[in-house]
């Protein structure tokens, strides 16, 4: 049997929440999920005990999240996330 370690409980979790604020059209939490899950990211691929396998099947997962996102997001989020300096 081998453990999971904890980085990639927490990488799995936050994904869960983007997905759940993602499907109930919580944009300002997919918003703020997206950034935790940035550092969750960055906590997995540090892990000295990461399982390689495992994370990168997660990150397929977050990949296909993120390719479902933006074929969906409304356009008018879409241009204040890429370009908040053009917003009134």
């Amino acid at each position: 049997m081998s453990v999971v370690p904890v980085s990639h409980l927490s990488l799995v979790r936050t994904r869960r929440e983007m997905e759940k604020s993602f499907f109930s059209a919580d944009w300002e939490a997919v918003k703020d999920w997206d950034q935790l899950l940035a550092f969750q990211l960055n906590q997995a691929f540090d892990d000295p005990s990461r399982d390689h396998k495992m994370l990168v099947s997660e990150l397929e997962k977050v990949l296909a999240l993120y390719s479902n996102m933006v074929r969906t997001l409304p356009e008018a989020t879409v241009e204040n996330w890429l370009r908040p300096e053009f917003v009134l």
